[in-house]
């Protein structure tokens, strides 16, 4: 069995020893009480890991980045802490993204990633957690969900599952997928944008592309390289995406009404000096509608694969969209002019999957054909 380790004491020891200070903050919880065996819920995103605990809420939402000592191979941060270093590392710090594109980079720093976070969650080791629901892309191989279902019984749980994001998400937007109508949800993240159509509690068809938020801040870096002669990072690239993205309708602007603007600070590309250039609303935009050219094209082959009969209740329900990516503006006209049927905006984006697989745990094990488990749980309550 593993032995449990105190990470804030070591976090801080590491830290010391490589010049970075450390913030890091977490609520922990004590499970030296055996009769509080509790179920875990994770979102595995390439962006962002969540965890929810069973009667305690979501207790840990950042991104999904740990750096290590290269010497030591020790954790030195993750979550915030390890993403601010993104870039600025000197050569005794690695900072890695265990999952890039949609599938996992490094099994081992998932694992290295899981484990660090849970041990400083938990006061005492992690016997007393149940069971763990992990919900990952849909990218993801059979092969890559072995090794995260074992990856949880070397952490010494013994009931580890895993379930698809997409499936997650349509259920933390409130919808039931367990009646016999279609349910259509896209899931913008990080590493992939994931379509699936679902039905009697399960995913009926479900596809993928890798172009999503990492692919968007790629282009835009390219962007600002051709078009301004300016080098910029990871970042800048996200923070602009953040500020300026739109796809559809207006153009967001300032508090005068003048379009909106991003001063993005980098290395000159011909001299070599620092450097900052003005990006505009509309270049993001014209950045954005190539990304989505992939997106649409995706969309349309999953509608026109979608049987008859769930196709049509979609003229209905219509399309739910989730994830970090809902939140580009004039996303819902752009995606009804491909589609032709109403299209929603998650109110909680960020949060719709990690909010599902609270659900999904509670029913885990069970299927119900005739009755839906929202409505029994309705009831119930």
């Amino acid at each position: 069995m593993r032995k449990a380790f105190k990470p804030k004491k070591q976090l801080s020891v590491i830290n010391a020893s490589l010049g970075i200070r450390s913030d890091m903050k977490e609520e922990r919880i004590d499970m030296s009480d055996s009769s509080k065996k509790m179920a875990v819920g994770v979102d595995l995103g390439t962006s962002n890991l969540l965890i929810y605990v069973e009667g305690r809420g979501t207790v840990f939402n950042e991104p999904s980045i740990i750096a290590i000592d290269k010497a030591t191979k020790k954790v030195v941060s993750v979550g915030i802490k390890a993403a601010s270093l993104v870039g600025k590392t000197h050569e005794k710090v690695e900072v890695i993204r265990p999952l890039s594109g949609g599938v996992i980079a490094d099994v081992e720093m998932i694992k290295e990633l899981l484990v660090f976070t849970l041990d400083a969650i938990f006061l005492s080791k992690m016997d007393n957690i149940r069971k763990m629901l992990i919900c990952i892309p849909s990218e993801i191989t059979e092969t890559e969900k072995q090794a995260i279902c074992l990856l949880g019984h070397g952490m010494g749980i013994d009931n580890v599952n895993i379930d698809a994001e997409v499936k997650a998400a349509a259920i933390g937007n409130g919808l039931d997928i367990y009646e016999p109508r279609g349910q259509f949800v896209i899931d913008i993240g990080g590493g992939t944008t994931d379509f699936g159509v679902l039905s009697l509690g399960e995913v009926v068809l479900a596809k993928a592309t890798k172009v999503a938020g990492e692919h968007f801040d790629r282009q835009i870096i390219e962007h600002v390289k051709f078009a301004h002669k300016l080098e910029i990072g990871d970042q800048t690239a996200e923070r602009i995406k953040i500020a300026l993205a739109s796809i559809d309708g207006d153009l967001p602007v300032d508090e005068d009404g003048k379009e909106l603007t991003f001063i993005a600070k980098g290395r000159d590309q011909v001299e070599g000096l620092p450097q900052q250039a003005v990006i505009t609303a509309s270049e993001i935009r014209e950045v954005l509608l190539r990304c989505f050219e992939t997106i649409k094209s995706t969309l349309i082959a999953t509608l026109e694969a979608t049987p008859p009969e769930l196709s049509g209740d979609l003229v209905t329900n219509g399309i739910w969209v989730s994830g970090g990516g809902a939140k580009i503006l004039g996303l819902k006209q752009y995606f009804e002019n491909i589609a032709h049927v109403p299209v929603h905006i998650s109110e909680h984006p960020l949060t719709a999957v990690i909010n599902g697989t609270k659900k999904l745990l509670q029913f885990e094990g069970k299927h119900y054909f005739g009755e839906s488990r929202v409505g029994m749980e309705a009831r119930a309550q």
